[in-house]
């Protein structure tokens, strides 16, 4: 502490101490310099509290400090440490027996026995210095490659190591630069050993300051030039595959958005929930036939609050719920609605999933012994497909991370369930007739 002195905490000093028994009459540049030496020589014989405590002393009542130390202290910043004069200070009282005891063995180092001014913790300082110091000679005398131990210090030249490491080392490397050398030399091509350049040559090229690159013979030249373009035709070949896949891909897809759009039996269904999670409820339940003729708009009651995160995205509330139907009233005109249908849902599913677990509720409310079969069979006998995945495939918008094509969010979707459909039905005319087929195959 006291090596962090500095000109500010001795200036504070003689600020404290030496300018009240200076006498005014001598002037003040011979006063300065009088103060300083005088600081200087008295700065380093205070003491702090701590300090004090080592030496078995504590401030006397009403002694002042003398000096101010501002030291930094790593994980507590800057700080001001008085300092006091060890001659005023007054004698702390004496310890007993059993503490002394206790003082001396926590001063005691375990290794060498001493007994320091300070507490011991693992090692004194001069223990330290010296495992340190040993570690280090240990270190200077072990080779790094077979880690044995000399009896003396190893040679620096051997970086180091002893004396069979170091020549092993020192032919392998000789080995590699020969090997260096000769590739240098000699062909690029595979096996070959026909030499392309004199070591003058390579020398010359390097004291230009440029980079030697091996050279080629003719008949490898001529090989490689060969091995690269059916390499390139290769990929070339591979690429046109691709892409061929790739529309003949978007030919069934768009013929299979032509199916359904002419098939009479198919209709779309949407539903609008209270959530995400497993136990969401349906609030809107939509069923549109192919030609946009709506077959079911239904708001229905789930007999919980709607969470204001779902009324973020579709825009229901309690009070448009309210009074509505339930699912099980409206659940024998969806049976009729879906009978011998092609139905169609984005994002399949979802939907089925809450359709489920509306079904089963419906069951266990109505008695039905096994509510989860029951539910089963009802999805079963309705013929349902996805129409987010072909969509999403016709689009190509590949994922490497997926190693597939990203699902698509619908376009124009309005978060509601008519809307929805209708939104369904223009993305399968917009497959149909090919419409941004440029931007899928560029996506692909």
């Amino acid at each position: 502490m006291n090596a962090a002195l500095g000109f500010a905490a001795v200036a504070r000093r003689l600020q404290t101490t030496a300018i009240a028994r200076t006498k005014p009459a001598v002037p003040l540049e011979r006063q300065l310099d009088a103060l300083t030496a005088a600081g200087c020589r008295k700065i380093f014989t205070d003491s702090t509290t701590t300090e004090l405590k080592a030496e078995r002393l504590k401030p006397a009542d009403g002694q002042q400090p003398v000096a101010l130390v501002r030291v930094y202290r790593r994980g507590h910043g800057w700080g001001e440490f008085p300092l006091f004069d060890p001659a005023a200070a007054a004698p702390m009282r004496t310890l007993s027996a059993k503490q002394q005891a206790a003082m001396t063995a926590r001063r005691t180092c375990p290794k060498c026995g001493q007994v320091r001014r300070y507490v011991v913790h693992g090692q004194c300082h001069a223990c330290i210095v010296q495992t340190q110091e040993e570690r280090l000679a240990l270190q200077a005398r072990t080779c790094w490659t077979c880690r044995r131990v000399s009896g003396t210090a190893l040679p620096k030249g051997q970086e180091p190591r002893c004396l069979p490491c170091w020549m092993l080392w020192r032919l392998r490397r000789q080995f590699e630069e020969e090997r260096a050398a000769v590739a240098r030399r000699t062909c690029l091509g595979r096996d070959c050993q026909v030499v392309t350049a004199t070591d003058e040559e390579i020398a010359a090229v390097q004291a230009a300051g440029t980079w030697f690159t091996p050279r080629w013979c003719p008949p490898c030249k001529e090989r490689d030039d060969r091995e690269r373009e059916e390499a390139r035709q290769r990929t070339a070949a591979l690429v046109a595959q691709a892409q061929q896949a790739r529309r003949d891909q978007v030919a069934g897809l768009e013929r299979w958005a032509g199916t359904v759009l002419a098939d009479p039996d198919t209709v779309v269904l949407d539903t609008e929930t209270t959530g995400l999670h497993d136990a969401a409820r349906i609030i809107d339940l939509g069923v549109l036939s192919i030609t946009e003729t709506t077959l079911m708009d239904r708001l229905l009651d789930p007999g919980e609050p709607v969470p204001a995160s779902a009324t973020d995205v579709h825009g229901l509330t309690d009070d448009d719920v309210r009074g509505a139907p339930t699912f099980s009233d409206v659940f024998n005109d969806l049976t009729t609605v879906l009978a011998g249908k092609r139905v169609l849902i984005y994002n399949k599913a979802y939907d089925a999933a809450r359709l489920r677990h509306e079904l089963q509720l419906h069951y266990r409310r109505t008695g039905h012994p096994a509510p989860r079969d029951a539910a089963t069979a009802w999805l079963a006998a309705i013929r349902c497909e996805d129409a987010m995945i072909p969509y999403s495939d016709w689009c190509g918008d590949w994922s490497d991370y997926w190693g597939n094509y990203t699902w698509q969010p619908l376009p124009g979707s309005g978060h509601r369930a008519i809307p929805d459909c209708r939104a369904v039905v223009e993305r399968l005319r917009e497959m149909a007739e090919g419409r941004g087929i440029e931007s899928s195959d560029e996506g692909s």
